[in-house]
């Protein structure tokens, strides 16, 4: 008959088993904005656990978005977001970059940028999403999504 296992030991080896799990998560999911120019110039990088990735197939559409629902202040980013139309497509990619500040029951300032031009790199079961470029008011934008966790739809 194999002997029991103290207590002390079965936790002990739970609380090994759960520290390597945790080791292998991924970093998770990261958005960083750079705005070249204009009264909101400088770079934003939301916190990595309220950026969101999103692989909806049926609707074509691959996205990275990050949203502060307590943004007041003016010049605070309140949300953040970029969608490639067609993601698994062969060919060049296109999309929409969206970033805002202020309240958003307020008028906030809002950069976009429409049918961009997108590069989207997929590795393993993560991708990669980026854009460079600028606004029709000529705002220099940058944003570059990195998904290591992805909703798929």
């Amino acid at each position: 008959m194999p002997t029991p296992l103290h207590p002390m030991l079965f936790l002990t080896g739970l609380l090994v088993l759960t520290a390597s799990a945790f080791a292998t998560i991924p970093a998770g999911n990261t958005l960083e904005i750079v705005i070249g120019n204009g009264p909101h110039a400088g770079t934003y990088k939301p916190p990595t656990d309220a950026v969101i990735c999103l692989h909806a197939k049926r609707q074509q559409r691959y996205s990275a978005a990050w949203k502060d629902f307590d943004a007041h202040d003016a010049k605070a980013i309140a949300e953040a977001g970029i969608n490639v139309s067609n993601p698994d497509e062969a060919g060049a990619k296109h999309g929409e970059v969206r970033i805002a500040f202020g309240d958003p029951d307020k008028k906030p300032t809002v950069y976009s940028v429409d049918q961009a031009p997108l590069t989207l790199t997929k590795t393993g079961k993560g991708a990669e999403i980026t854009f460079q470029g600028k606004t029709k008011e000529g705002i220099q934008l940058r944003v570059i999504a990195k998904c290591s966790d992805i909703e798929e739809m």
